[in-house]
């Protein structure tokens, strides 16, 4: 039962992809529209290994999900990424985590 509440691991893993993110994607507007995509692309090749690992070793329910969103997307935010940037991966992160194809 409390199992189900224990979302440290998630919350790790979603610093770890908001890092992985900071790391690959430059937050500067400057960066022309097909490099911008090239970098984006790049980083959630990267990001769909990680998240294909997590799901084999996490078992994961909606709290765990949000805490891990919550934490990918406060971390982004606070490194001034745009919005809608922000908001883009947040959504491909939980597409990824809710798909049963490994």
């Amino acid at each position: 039962m409390f199992n189900w509440l224990r979302a440290k691991k998630s919350e790790l893993f979603g610093a770890e992809l908001a890092a992985l993110i900071l790391e690959l994607m430059p937050k500067d507007v400057a960066l022309n529209e097909s490099k911008r995509l090239s970098k984006s692309n790049y980083a959630k090749d990267k990001m769909k290994k990680r998240i294909l690992q997590f799901k084999r070793e996490e078992i994961l329910n909606f709290y765990k999900v949000a805490k891990l969103l919550n934490t990918f997307k406060w971390g982004l935010k606070d490194a001034g990424f745009e919005q809608s940037l922000t908001d883009d991966f947040t959504k491909w992160i939980l597409i990824n985590l809710q798909s049963k194809g490994d």
